[in-house]
């Protein structure tokens, strides 16, 4: 099952195991509030799980690239209304920390709202600052924990044929006009 820690892609991390234990809660409250997702609630959560300094948060796509705390709600709340529920690997995630700056990272998956059938892996990295006597993400990095090298080989393959086929055409063209001329 891909939320069984014993079966964790991460080592432990370097945080000390009180560091450790106020990161994984922080990390439960931010899984909870994705799990509710409560429109009521959203300043209560980014207050107590953002910092509003030189925040950055790079969602699943491309285009994805929120800087700021605005911006940073701005996504959240989309994706409250609009993605599905995230499921991670807390409690075995990577935590290490140097100071009053922690970074992290852990596997879960999306279920998306559209499908209970479309459900898909999902890495969440990110940086937390210690603020206040109390951690909080300055930087996330959410990302698709696809292996797409089938679909690059397949379609890679679809292009040369059809690529041949259209070489392959072009050239009985041309003898077909040459011998009607």
């Amino acid at each position: 099952m891909i939320l069984s820690p014993v079966k964790s892609y991460y080592s432990k991390g370097n945080a000390p195991d009180s560091t450790r234990m106020e990161i994984i809660d922080q990390l439960n409250k931010f899984q909870d509030g994705y799990y509710k997702r409560d429109p009521k609630n959203i300043d209560t959560f980014m207050q107590s799980l953002y910092s509003r300094e030189n925040i950055l948060i790079l969602g699943t796509m491309p285009g994805e690239i929120y800087s700021g705390y605005e911006k940073a709600t701005k996504l959240v709340k989309t994706d409250w209304d609009s993605w599905g529920d995230l499921k991670f690997e807390i409690d075995s995630a990577n935590i290490s920390s140097s100071g009053n700056t922690a970074w992290f990272s852990t596997r879960g998956y999306v279920e998306f709202d559209l499908s209970n059938l479309l459900v898909i892996p999902l890495r969440l990295s990110g940086i937390m600052v210690k603020e206040d006597q109390e951690w909080k993400f300055q930087q996330q990095q959410f990302q698709f924990d696809i292996d797409f090298t089938f679909s690059l080989i397949a379609t890679l393959l679809i292009s040369i044929w059809i690529l041949t086929s259209i070489i392959t055409l072009t050239i009985k063209t041309v003898k077909m006009l040459r011998r009607n001329s």
